[in-house]
């Protein structure tokens, strides 16, 4: 377990990362402790998949080192919770992490409830010194009740192993290199009009 020295020193760092003084920071923090300590040392690399896009991917990648770009971070948006699970690549093992809404009371931390059931005020919303504010109750009230909140279970993660790697062509069309993921294929996704995320000016 982390000194509250060593905490603070690592909210400032992935605040710094983060780019944002998010409360979500402080509540991740204690969320991967728990994954870490509760999986234990692992065979091979652990990984980790974020069940929504929020704070805790950039706590994760931080205090478990797992990034997009080591591809040991999976991130599914779809799903939009705020729950993780961190397991070992070799077999699978690993436990999932969640907020359990049923354990907030709110009367005792109404910020903490709000935050988690987005129904922050419209001034919050905007932004500037409410969210400022709003940030600050969350982080006081978290404190309160911290592990209370946090729940876990052991889970076996399915897709488990080491991600494809798939071989390289060149594109016919633009001339640059892409992965192939189909067998065969003689254009990237781009050229073949399959994703377009920009327009050249």
């Amino acid at each position: 377990m982390m000194s509250a020295d060593e905490k603070d020193a690592l909210i400032e760092k992935i605040w710094a990362f983060h780019t944002k003084r998010a409360p979500g920071i402080v509540i991740g923090i204690d969320m991967v402790e728990l994954a870490l300590e509760k999986l234990g040392p692992v065979k091979d690399k652990v990984n980790a998949v974020c069940e929504g896009q929020s704070c805790l991917i950039d706590v994760l990648q931080v205090m478990a080192g797992c990034t997009y770009g080591n591809k040991y971070l999976r991130v599914i948006e779809s799903l939009g919770r705020y729950a993780f699970t961190l397991f070992d690549r070799f077999d699978g093992r690993g436990i999932r992490v969640f907020i359990d809404i049923d354990r907030i009371d709110s009367d005792e931390t109404p910020e903490l409830a709000r935050f988690f059931t987005r129904t922050r005020s419209p001034e919050v919303k905007e932004g500037g010194p409410a969210r400022a504010e709003s940030a600050r109750i969350i982080i006081d009230e978290f404190a309160r009740v911290r592990q209370k909140i946090i729940g876990w279970y052991p889970v076996r993660v399915i897709d488990h192993g080491k991600p494809a790697m798939y071989p390289a062509a060149l594109c016919e069309e633009c001339n640059e290199s892409f992965l192939v993921v189909e067998p065969g294929t003689k254009k990237c996704v781009e050229c073949k009009g399959e994703i377009r995320y920009y327009e050249k000016v």
